[in-house]
């Protein structure tokens, strides 16, 4: 009595009413009826397969439903790719995840979820440099906000050799306050600038941090920052400031480099001094330098 179109509506409807019904095989069972005779079947049809199949137990049945679903559809259903990319993880089918996620970063591209999660992946393949791509692509579409997520980012450019990328995305998070201005992020700060030979910007994280911390080492590191630019009398001030922590547990090296910044503005009388303390209270390889240096001085002083 009904038409063709009139029989597969009515088909449809049914499995959609055994599908709301939690009655997964009837719904199965309708579906395939209507699938035989449908030559255009949308998109609909495929998702309700892919759940019913899904909600049975058995995911990779659903899979391709789901997969078709996705293609197929006219406007992208977030619900429905992450349905597809849950079973895709639950089988451990990370490449196809990949390209899933790619997708739905173009279609969402504002959730950092995703840009999060294939930077996961990436990793989970040993493809840290695509990982890296990920999150970078994600940053510059302004979707990577969480604190966690900008440390990682930072941290993986550091370790892939791109330090002044690490630096700059995490002294631009500290200055408009997505990340904290504290000792882990300076010293994060402070390791990019120096890796990437930034030595001013380097110097600049120390006379932030070390007063914070009252770190002698930093002033250490600031005095042999200070050596690669040739600042003989910066030297002299950060070696004082080293000293003045009285936290070093090494005095001996911080008098050394100060008293080579001395004898290089020709200050013999203090330089040995310096030498003479770095004697005092250096190691063993420390006091033969130090005596070493004396005696060049001494030299340089008397010609």
């Amino acid at each position: 009595v009904l038409s063709t179109s009139q029989h597969q509506s009515t088909v449809f409807n049914l499995a959609s009413l055994y599908g709301s019904r939690e009655e997964w095989d009837l719904t199965i069972s309708k579906l395939m009826q209507w699938f035989k005779y449908e030559p255009d079947p949308v998109a609909e049809a495929y998702i309700m397969m892919g759940i019913a199949y899904f909600q049975k137990g058995e995911p990779l049945t659903s899979l391709p439903y789901i997969h078709i679903a996705n293609i197929n559809s006219k406007k992208p259903q977030e619900s429905w790719h992450q349905l597809e990319l849950a079973i895709l993880f639950l089988n451990k089918r990370f490449e196809e995840a990949v390209e899933l996620l790619k997708r739905m970063a173009t279609y969402w591209p504002d959730k950092e979820k995703y840009w999060e999660t294939m930077a996961g992946t990436y990793m989970e393949l040993q493809k840290d440099p695509d990982a890296l791509s990920a999150l970078t692509l994600g940053y510059k579409n302004n979707a990577i906000s969480k604190k966690e997520t900008l440390e990682n980012l930072a941290r993986l450019s550091l370790y892939l050799e791109i330090p002044y990328q690490a630096a700059s995305i995490v002294e631009e998070n500290i200055n408009n306050g997505s990340l904290e201005r504290n000792e882990k992020n300076l010293r994060l700060l402070l390791g990019a600038w120096t890796a990437a030979r930034e030595f001013d910007q380097a110097i600049g994280v120390i006379n932030i941090l070390a007063p914070m911390i009252n770190d002698g080492d930093l002033y250490i590191q600031k005095a042999m920052l200070l050596n690669e630019k040739g600042d003989w009398e910066g030297i002299k001030v950060a070696a004082n400031e080293a000293l003045n922590t009285g936290s070093l547990e090494k005095p001996g090296d911080i008098y050394i480099l100060k008293g080579m910044a001395q004898t290089e503005l020709e200050e013999y009388d203090q330089a040995i001094n310096s030498f003479e303390k770095a004697v005092e209270l250096g190691t063993d390889g420390n006091k033969r330098n130090a005596e070493a240096w004396i005696e060049y001085v001494t030299d340089r002083q008397g010609s």
